[in-house]
């Protein structure tokens, strides 16, 4: 459109009555145009561009809930801290779903109920929550980061949450998956001490780097600890009363350091 708005064009785009191609052509012509804009002005009603301001400050401010922010608003959780938590991308119903699969394929893929896939589901199990953890928080990885600086908690307490409402939503599938796999054994529930002892380790070395980066080395870390007990054939020594106690005294440890922080922060 390389003319101009006249008076009669400019009252029947106002009506309404124009149609769908010439307003599309006026309106791709006003965003380029001021003294069209100037034009239009007066003939469209206050009252109409407050209520499509409305709406558009609605939409934008009142975001429809996904399913984890409902459920948890379901509990008794206030809208707000819901809302906090359900914006991290690892509490996503994608996110959960892709980890129960990766986990499960990796147990198949293993030999499923031999010793090498019971192995290669207690290594895979504890690293979910991790991995959750590392991008539920952190200016790299969390799409709400900025909003979660202004919400009315301290920065410990937002990540605490979120590490407590990641590790939940990642224990549940893998419960179900090792009892799906391998039948009702003590087994199945070895890998949830490694699980916390990895995730408080995480949070812990977040204070002075980013929580993905954490993430990444304390998995590393632990993939090379049970790589190193399976050289020769596959063994639980990492996940035998010896283990179990270790990553006990880890968890106790970094959840002192955790509380610690917590007290300097408020």
């Amino acid at each position: 459109m390389t003319w101009h708005m006249d008076d009669g064009l400019a009252t029947r785009y106002a009506d309404g009555d124009l149609d769908a191609t010439l307003a599309s052509s006026v309106e791709a012509h006003l965003l380029a145009c001021a003294p069209c804009r100037e034009l239009l002005t007066p003939r469209v009603p206050r009252a109409r561009l407050d209520r499509v301001w409305e709406e558009i400050a609605e939409a934008v401010d009142s975001p429809v809930p996904g399913p984890f922010e409902r459920a948890l608003r379901l509990v008794g959780v206030r809208e707000h801290t819901a809302r906090l938590l359900g914006a991290a991308s690892s509490l996503r119903l994608s996110w959960i779903s892709a980890g129960a699969l990766a986990l499960l394929f990796a147990v198949l893929a293993a030999g499923e109920t031999t010793r090498w896939g019971l192995v290669g589901f207690l290594a895979l199990a504890p690293m979910l929550p991790v991995a959750g953890v590392g991008v539920a928080y952190g200016r790299g990885a969390d799409p709400a980061y900025e909003i979660g600086l202004a919400a009315p908690y301290p920065a410990v307490k937002v990540m605490l949450m979120r590490a407590a409402a990641v590790l939940a939503t990642s224990a549940l599938p893998a419960l179900v998956i090792g009892l799906a796999v391998f039948g009702r054994s003590w087994a199945v529930a070895a890998w949830l001490l490694p699980a916390l002892a990895l995730t408080s380790l995480s949070l812990v070395l977040s204070r002075w780097f980013e929580p993905a980066h954490c993430a990444l080395a304390v998995s590393a870390l632990w993939l090379a600890c049970v790589a190193g007990t399976n050289l020769g054939e596959p063994s639980l020594a990492m996940f035998g009363a010896a283990g179990q106690l270790a990553s006990l005294a880890v968890t106790v440890v970094s959840c002192a350091l955790l509380a610690a922080r917590g007290k300097k922060a408020s």
